[in-house]
């Protein structure tokens, strides 16, 4: 159900920012894109002066995220307190507009519509509401969040790595127009269509592999545990980090090396449990791994068919803020391939 709208999403973001121009830079657009798709998605946010607002006050606030906790008006963590303010404030008033109309309509109204509607919609064995308003604000701030910064940045280093990886690049554009030779240019992706671009997804996964979002995560010990010889007392934090074992080479053979068909038979794989952890582990595994997968493809479907690109800078670095950021924020040169929408 939701492929279509992210694919006009999609659409729509290509044409306004892409088509016709031949620079752009690339993360900056991607997290756009991301932004709109959730907004989209999971609030029901109409494009327009709401959304765009939105979009503003949440880059300022996640700027102030791991900055230094000082709350003073000319810090990047004061700004981002407000513009969160803010932002809770249109989430707010988005809950509240969704719960009249769940009230005037009853049962006209689907759950699936968005995030929102179907946290107003969870009820107890006695008919009660689960959540509080503010309750789903916190859930809608959490998934805005957590779909924002990761999805963009794989977007963009995927980009990055194409542009130096003609085989694989050539590999991708085969396997989407062989998609898309079956349908119109209008008619839109389907889920089943999803479910054919193996190829893109493993180069997803090996870019993942290589240049995590999340370097690492905090957890607590639940009892005494011992590892590798230390002892790690009950209620201690532990900090894991994803490259420990993304470049372990006894986990994933020649680890600087970009191969996507490490990921082509998964389960025959040597690896232990958890040593891919893009998108962590256990029972608290990303729960918007699927949007991430669906965003991906959809894009890379329309960018690999209607582009050919190159790096603006010799330099081929990024940096970690705490996410990765790639030099400048990827500026590219591009060249139309074919028509929009084609």
């Amino acid at each position: 159900m939701y492929v279509g709208k992210i694919q006009g999403e999609v659409r729509r973001h290509i044409e306004e920012n892409w088509v016709g121009r031949t620079t752009v830079t690339v993360m900056p657009l991607m997290k756009r894109l991301t932004f709109d798709i959730i907004a989209a998605l999971l609030f029901g946010l109409e494009r327009g002066a709401t959304r765009d607002a939105l979009a503003g006050d949440f880059v300022r606030m996640t700027k102030g995220m791991a900055a230094i906790p000082v709350n003073l008006p000319f810090t990047a963590f004061g700004r981002s307190i407000k513009a969160s303010g803010r932002a809770r404030g249109v989430l707010q008033g988005i809950t509240q507009e969704k719960k009249a109309n769940q009230l005037k309509h009853g049962n006209q109204v689907s759950r699936n519509n968005d995030l929102i509607t179907c946290l107003l919609g969870l009820t107890g064995d006695n008919g009660e509401r689960v959540l509080t308003d503010k309750e789903i604000v916190d859930n809608a701030m959490v998934a805005l969040i957590a779909g924002y910064d990761t999805s963009s940045i794989l977007l963009t280093f995927m980009v990055r790595q194409l542009a130096n990886d003609p085989t694989t690049l050539a590999a991708m554009v085969h396997e989407h127009e062989e998609i898309a030779k079956n349908k119109s240019d209008e008619e839109a992706l389907t889920w089943e269509d999803l479910t054919k671009m193996k190829l893109t997804w493993r180069v997803a996964q090996e870019t993942l592999r290589v240049v995590p979002p999340i370097f690492g995560s905090f957890r607590r010990a639940l009892e005494d545990i011992e590892f590798d010889g230390y002892c790690i007392p009950k209620g201690w934090q532990v900090f894991w980090t994803a490259n420990v074992t993304h470049m372990d080479a006894s986990i994933f053979p020649e680890p600087a090396k970009f191969d996507p068909s490490r990921f082509e038979n998964q389960s025959a794989s040597a690896a232990p449990p958890c040593s891919f952890v893009a998108f962590g582990g256990g029972p608290r595994i990303c729960p918007g791994m699927e949007l991430v997968r669906i965003e991906t493809l959809v894009t890379m479907h329309h960018l690999v068919r209607q582009f050919r690109w190159k790096l603006r800078s010799k330099k081929n670095t990024f940096v970690r803020d705490p996410m990765p950021s790639p030099l400048h924020g990827l500026p590219i040169e591009i060249d139309h391939k074919m028509s929009p929408y084609s």
